[in-house]
């Protein structure tokens, strides 16, 4: 685990030895056991060091092949290392060292991207071909780990972070305002981008070539769309249990492979409950577990973390955060990600992670586990009022019924009728409407036309089902867009703190798995009494009264897992934004707004402005999420002022 940073100059031109290292310096807390770079001439590759397996200096990168040929930088783990390592030795490789890196290296010089095939992690690497001058960028399946990139004519930057390239780089880019309004949409760039122009994301599963000559070839190695016609065969709700107990214990056992101290976050909810029994069942010595919350704040869930902690007898703590430090922690990430946070839990994340790395440095998280199993219980239901809103003969409505039925709709969608699946999802995905949107965001942003390539994006990976039920377009969706913000939360929230995350939901073999099964085990009725009586109301109504999600998973552990945990009802992190907006959060929305960077650059309409801080102290929770997600952006553009052009 680690930070990595790379420039190869295309005309020929010496990389600036300095600037380059002060660049590196800037991810210190991403490695602060080690760094190194390796110079020639027009191309450098560093790397800063969080040694979590192989601790020897031996195994220090950038690493050399033995032939000289080749150079390799690697941010993540690969958990099957020791499998891969036995299979090249046979075929007649020879290693110097015990760590991943090397098998790594190995395995792309013998297999070239086809080793992409064999590996178990999470990754972010590149290798570069010293006799050809090739370089070759590679990122894991699912996006556990960045993997950033600025490409021109001159030269390419390659990074673990946005912050490095920009200190690299050493000039002004202009704001993405595509990046800003899918901030306010979907609370992080939806389209493999960064809030600065031309500074990009490598998709997730996605490798890249480039030339020595600058040209670049990218290729998508991996993707899941074929497992959900598996569907089809249902094999019955035991088996898809088993499996699930099978591949989640080797996920979990992969992942606490390691040389350092390791522990789990214990929110008290399913997931990462899961993990931690797992986790508890194999290891023989006390499982540390650390839970969140701030202080005199009744929604807490450490009476539920603390049900599992002494059930399986875990070395537990229960971090309580004060929340008079909670803006200053927000700038420190804001700084850290050189982009607005996404969710107001991101900050008791960090502090949590903080806490920990006191006493651990690798951490196992339950991320990736309502995507995969139908967790989001309501949004995963919709499709249900759609199909009925579509056909209401069909569901034998009466004319009373079918009257009702549709009033509820309307008041509930805020419309009678839908263009297609994309456009009824997006209604209830974006979490500020277009309309809204385009009140406050200035003019120059066109929210119109860049809102049609949202929808272009979306509607392009529903097509990638098409002919599929619309529950499984909208899980798919959730895996390949909605769980990449998730993903850089983590990362960039742990990291922060020199603490590595590990998700075990998020094993490629599991995800695989996990879409062959069809969606009546992960969101099943409660029986058919309950399902007749749910035939007039909305999702909102129905889900965790009338239905189970997740509920494959929570039966492959009711012999593990406390009941109240299972199957309580589903919160998300609490913070309580609108309690706080009711003080001094309002005051300081006001002293920060109304005359800060945003408006001054045209970012934000004043008057939109004014107007959501006249609410005074009836502020509800949107328009606290709102003025929250404001006040980053703020934030951010004071803190990168100094990397943003003045002009929209």
């Amino acid at each position: 685990m680690c930070g990595i940073l790379g420039q190869i100059n295309f005309t020929g031109e010496i990389v600036d030895s300095n600037f380059f290292k002060k660049s590196l310096d800037s991810m210190s807390h991403r490695g602060p056991d080690g760094d190194d770079i390796f110079f020639r001439k027009n191309i450098a590759f560093g790397h800063k060091r969080l040694s979590i397996i192989d601790l020897r200096s031996v195994a220090k990168q950038p690493m050399l092949s033995d032939c000289g040929k080749y150079v390799i930088i690697f941010n993540g783990e690969i958990y099957n290392y020791k499998e891969i390592r036995e299979e090249l030795i046979c075929l007649g490789c020879k290693f110097k060292t015990c760590s991943d890196t090397e098998v790594l290296l190995q395995a792309f010089i013998y297999y070239k991207e086809k080793c992409l095939d064999k590996l178990i992690g999470m990754f972010a690497f590149s290798i570069y071909n010293i006799e050809t001058g090739e370089l070759f960028l590679c990122r894991d399946r699912l996006g556990i780990k960045p993997l950033y990139y600025s490409l021109d004519n001159d030269k390419v930057i390659f990074s673990s972070e946005v912050k490095a390239i920009l200190v690299l780089e050493g000039r002004k880019r202009k704001l993405n305002k595509k990046a800003v309004s899918s901030y306010f949409s979907f609370r992080y760039p939806i389209l493999n981008d960064s809030f600065f122009e031309g500074i990009q994301s490598l998709e997730a599963g996605n490798y890249m070539y480039i030339s020595s000559a600058g040209v670049a070839k990218k290729k998508r190695y991996w993707g899941f769309e074929s497992f959900f016609k598996e569907q089809s065969k249902d094999l019955g709700e035991q088996y898809y249990i088993d499996e699930i107990n099978r591949l989640l214990k080797s996920s979990v056992n992969y992942r606490m492979i390691s040389d350092v101290p390791v522990g789990a976050f214990l929110s008290g909810g399913v997931d990462s409950s899961a993990v931690v029994s797992l986790m508890a069942m194999n290891s023989s010595r006390k499982i540390k577990t650390f839970s969140v919350g701030y202080k005199s704040y009744e929604e807490n869930e450490f009476d539920y973390a603390d049900l599992v902690a002494e059930k399986y007898n875990t070395d537990h703590q229960n971090i309580e955060i004060d929340p008079r430090h909670y803006i200053d922690t927000m700038l420190d990430l804001i700084k850290l990600k050189a982009a607005p946070l996404s969710v107001p839990n991101e900050v008791p994340l960090y502090l949590m992670s903080k806490e920990l790395k006191k006493e651990i440095t690798v951490v196992l998280s339950g991320e990736g586990a309502d995507e995969i199993f139908g967790g989001y219980g309501r949004i995963f239901r919709s499709p249900y009022d759609y199909e009925r809103h579509q056909d209401l003969t069909s569901y034998g409505f009466s004319k009373e019924q079918a009257h009702l039925f549709l009033e509820s709709f309307k008041k509930r969608y805020g419309d009678s009728s839908f263009d297609n699946e994309v456009d009824f999802f997006l209604s209830i995905y974006r979490y500020i409407s277009n309309r809204s949107k385009a009140s406050f965001l200035g003019d120059e942003f066109n929210v119109d036309d860049i809102d049609l390539e949202f929808e272009d994006f979306f509607k392009a990976h529903f097509k990638n089902l098409e002919g599929d039920t619309f529950y499984n377009k909208i899980m798919y969706v959730f895996e390949k867009v909605h769980l990449l913000g998730l993903l850089g939360r983590v990362d960039s929230s742990t990291m922060a703190t020199s603490v590595e995350a590990r998700v075990p939901f998020v094993d490629h073999r599991l995800v695989e798995f996990s879409f062959t099964i069809p969606v009546k085990y992960k969101l099943k009725w409660a029986g058919d009494l309950q399902m007749q009586k749910a035939r007039f109301i909305l999702s909102d109504e129905i889900s965790e009264k009338y239905d189970t999600p997740k509920y494959i998973l929570k039966k492959a552990f009711e012999d593990k897992l406390p009941k109240e945990v299972l199957y309580r009802k589903k919160v998300g992190f609490p913070v309580p934004l609108n309690e706080w907006f009711k003080g001094d959060f309002l005051k300081y929305a006001k002293e920060t707004l109304v005359e800060g960077e945003a408006v001054k650059r045209g970012v934000f309409n004043i008057n939109s402005i004014e107007k959501l801080l006249e609410t005074k102290n009836n502020i509800d929770q949107k328009q606290a999420m709102q003025l929250w997600m404001m006040i980053n952006l703020e934030l951010f553009l004071v803190e990168f002022k100094d990397y943003i052009e003045e002009r929209l």
